[in-house]
C-alpha cells in the first residue's frame, strides 16, 4: 500500500530462511512519515486488525513489545505485547487513556502464548472493542473498555516491531509475517488466514497453459 512503510533494522536483528526476521536485540522501525498512513487509513474506518505469525523466543519476557505504533513507553495508538504466557493488546480510544489502558490481556492460566510459531490476531471495532485470536480461535477474553472511537489517535508516532521506539522494551523472537488491516477481521477470515499458513514463496518456472 503506497507509500511503502519500509522498516529499518537496528541492533541484533537477522534474516531467517523462508522469509522473516529474528530479533534478539534492537528493533525494526519505520519512519514517522511513512507510519502516518496507518493513522490516516485506520482512523478513516474506525476499526483495524493486527495480524502476525510470530514465534516468541521464550515465555519469560515481560512488558515486551511485539508490534507497536507509538511515541514511547507511555503514549501509543496501539500495541501488541507479551507478558510471560499472555498477549497484551493496548488501544488508544475514547474509552481508554493515551497509553491504551486498561489493556486487554489473555488469561495467564490459559497460557495462550507459547514459545513456538503462532498466528495471533488483534482486532478492534467501535461496537465490540478489542478481541484476540490465537491459531484461528478466539481467546475468549473480554475487553475491559469495550467500544469507543479512534478520534484521539496521534499521527506523529512510528511503527515498530520487536521493541519500543525508545528501545527499552525488548522482545525476542522470530517474525514470519506482520500485517495491519484497516478493518476488523471476522472470525471466518482469521481462521482462513491461519489455515493458509505462512512460508517461503516458490516460483514455478514453467508454463501452466
Amino acid at each position: 500500500v503506497v507509500p511503502a512503510l519500509n522498516l529499518n533494522l537496528a541492533g541484533e536483528v537477522t534474516w531467517v530462511g523462508g522469509w522473516g526476521i529474528n530479533v534478539r536485540g534492537g528493533k525494526a522501525q519505520g519512519s514517522t512519515t511513512a507510519s502516518r498512513k496507518l493513522h490516516d487509513r485506520i482512523k478513516a474506518t474506525g476499526e483495524y486488525s493486527i495480524e502476525a505469525w510470530v514465534a516468541p523466543g521464550n515465555v519469560a519476557q515481560e512488558d515486551a513489545r511485539i508490534v507497536s505504533y507509538s511515541g514511547g513507553t507511555a503514549t501509543r495508538n496501539f500495541m501488541l505485547g507479551q507478558t510471560l504466557y499472555s498477549y497484551d493488546f493496548y488501544n488508544r480510544a475514547s474509552t481508554t487513556n493515551v497509553a491504551g489502558d486498561p489493556k486487554l490481556t489473555t488469561a495467564a492460566a490459559d497460557e495462550d502464548l507459547q514459545a513456538t510459531l503462532q498466528h495471533v490476531v488483534a482486532t478492534f471495532d467501535p461496537v465490540n472493542g478489542r478481541r484476540l485470536y490465537v491459531n484461528g480461535e478466539s481467546t475468549g477474553d473480554d475487553d475491559p473498555s469495550r467500544g469507543g472511537t479512534l478520534a484521539d489517535w496521534d499521527d506523529t508516532f512510528a511503527f515498530v516491531l520487536g521493541n519500543e521506539v525508545s528501545g527499552d522494551r525488548q522482545f525476542e523472537g522470530v517474525f514470519r509475517l506482520v500485517a495491519v488491516h484497516n478493518r476488523a477481521l471476522t472470525v471466518e477470515q482469521v481462521r482462513q488466514n491461519f489455515q493458509a499458513g505462512v512460508g517461503e514463496k516458490f516460483y514455478l518456472l514453467f508454463s501452466v497453459s
